[in-house]
């Protein structure tokens, strides 16, 4: 359900209405303009005047449900409603508004996993990448090349920074060994590659 903000926007009081039929009372209302609250759903925020919840209620709840657009286009933001409390000599307006939540989106390529390894220099950030990217799968140097983020004229760049640090530590190693010069040659995890990657991923947790 959509959390849903509630501002104070302004009291309107109607003085002659109050000398001619009020009796007099001490603080009929202490709210505050620009006093915020936010309901969570759909339930009445703690501080809220309970007379104005009993009048502004059915279109929170609806907007916590996701439902809007009252009255066919009342409002410039369809997911709001402009309401005033039931009090009918000082009464107050409050903006109901709905207020959606941020959806975290998973990256599911592993070049965007952050590793849970602190690297201690820069060659060992670029050697935590690779071994995302590659991560379980068996994977060509172009398209390695484009997972951590080079362009394909970057190939030294690659070779130098990437490959031969991870190549060096033994977590990478060709996909055919026993044709090194392939031109089509892929690349894979060793057992120790797939060790750190399953660190790196929390996946030993």
């Amino acid at each position: 359900m959509n959390k849903v903000r509630i501002t104070a926007i302004r009291q309107t009081v109607y003085q002659d209405l109050i000398d001619q039929y009020e009796k007099p009372i001490e603080h009929a209302c202490d709210i505050q303009q620009g006093q915020q609250w936010i309901s969570v759903n759909g339930k009445c925020p703690e501080g809220l005047c309970p007379s104005a919840w009993d009048s502004m209620k059915p279109f929170v709840q609806s907007l916590a449900q996701g439902k809007g657009n009252f009255f066919d286009g009342w409002m410039k933001n369809p997911m709001s409603a402009m309401i005033s409390c039931n009090d009918g000599f000082r009464p107050f307006s409050f903006y109901i508004e709905a207020i959606k939540e941020p959806k975290l989106e998973v990256d599911k390529t592993t070049s965007q996993q952050k590793p849970r390894l602190v690297p201690k220099d820069k060659e060992e950030a670029r050697v935590y990448k690779l071994v995302l990217a590659l991560g379980k799968k068996v994977l060509p140097r172009r398209q390695l090349v484009a997972d951590v983020g080079l362009r394909q004229k970057s190939r030294c760049i690659f070779v130098y920074n990437y490959w031969k640090p991870c190549w060096e530590r033994g977590l990478i190693d060709f996909a055919y060994a026993s044709v090194p010069n392939k031109p089509e040659q892929a690349y894979r995890l060793t057992a120790k590659g797939l060790e750190l990657y399953a660190q790196l991923t929390g996946e030993t947790e």
